[in-house]
């Protein structure tokens, strides 16, 4: 019974939250946010599925104490390395950190977190950015160690010596002209499991020559990993519009509706990848910052992400203006109900207290 009641007040809680946040247009600095660890360029975070967040420091794991509250708990420490990332596994408990260059995964239960113990990584493989394909499956955007482009690599966690596995270039090499190469982009998987969106990169020197977001149904990955098969860029991702309309940050987070989310120069677009077109863009900083994303699909909060220009290893989090609070606002309808709810807890505990003192039912 009061885990029924804890669980429908998170409920009003996360609904009213997840309402907020689809409306709301207005930003502030979360300061309560984790800082970044020393020797630690920025944090990442993303959305568990009860509406909270958890977020890495580059030695730290934090998780938020309440959904839409502004106090974050330390859960586990020791995971050192700069963030790349941090994936959410299909079970909605066990999380991957990828520490980037260093190519450190860890594995975390956030049901049973543990301290880093030496040895304990998941794999060590390079990486940029990473999902689950599956439980045991992750899919890696990483530099190609053999041509002057990317590639998606598929590795299996559960395997006694992890290794990457290439299941496609991108863009494709024989694309590549004069000095030109290709460099990673952030990626990210729906809800479902069935569609990967990830974008192609291509630079001269340190000047950006085009960029193009694209889709890949998951199924076809796994199937390219398990035959050892190498997809074609030009023919097997299928381009969600033509180059150079987006941000070159590459889809970092989704929202329910899977609509991506994508950072970069001059803000965080929403865009929506069914019609190709930008929603809204997201640039509390400025219009003439880089800015990073994270996000929480199960309560659709973006939180742009900058970095400090007072200390670049340190970012400047935004949220939605009210969305992280010490008492999120339910409004006079849900607040009433959480009464109601709280009202009857007490009820069913002096029945309960009744009932003990007089077992004959007297």
């Amino acid at each position: 019974m009061r885990y029924t009641i804890r669980l429908t007040i998170c409920s009003f809680v996360l609904v009213a939250v997840a309402g907020f946040s689809a409306a709301g247009t207005e930003f502030e600095v979360l300061a309560s946010f984790p800082k970044a660890a020393s020797g630690a360029y920025g944090v990442k975070a993303e959305g568990l599925p009860d509406g909270r967040f958890i977020v890495w420091n580059g030695d730290a794991v934090f998780v938020q104490t309440i959904v839409g509250g502004n106090a974050f708990r330390q859960i586990a420490s020791g995971y050192a390395g700069d963030p790349g990332f941090i994936a959410v596994s299909p079970d909605g408990h066990t999380v991957l950190l990828g520490a980037g260059y260093s190519g450190k995964l860890y594995q975390l239960d956030v049901r049973a977190p543990a301290n880093y113990s030496p040895g304990s990584e998941a794999a060590t493989v390079t990486h940029y950015y990473g999902v689950y394909l599956t439980q045991d499956l992750v899919l890696l955007d990483r530099a190609a160690d053999d041509l002057p482009t990317t590639e998606l690599a598929v590795v299996d966690l559960s395997s006694p010596s992890p290794a990457p596995v290439r299941v496609m270039l991108k863009p494709d090499p024989d694309d590549l002209t004069g000095d030109e190469y290709g460099v990673s982009a952030c990626l990210a998987i729906n809800s479902s499991r069935t569609t990967v969106y990830t974008m192609g990169l291509v630079y001269d020197g340190w000047m950006l020559v085009s960029n193009q977001l694209k889709k890949i149904p998951a199924s076809v990955l796994i199937s390219a990993y398990q035959a050892k098969a190498v997809l074609d860029w030009n023919v097997d991702a299928i381009a969600i519009v033509g180059p150079d309309a987006f941000n070159s940050g590459g889809p970092a987070g989704i929202s329910s509706s899977e609509e991506l989310f994508i950072g970069g120069f001059g803000g965080v677009q929403r865009v929506n990848p069914f019609t190709a077109t930008i929603v809204d863009t997201y640039d509390p900083a400025g219009p003439y910052e880089y800015y990073g994303v994270a996000s929480n699909p199960y309560t659709d909060i973006v939180l742009p992400i900058v970095a400090d220009p007072a200390d670049y290893s340190m970012d400047v989090v935004y949220a939605p203006a009210g969305a992280f609070a010490a008492v999120p606002a339910l409004g006079g309808v849900g607040l009433a109900m959480v009464v109601a709810i709280v009202m009857l807890s007490g009820v069913w505990r002096l029945t309960r207290q009744r009932r003990a003192a007089c077992p004959s039912g007297g």
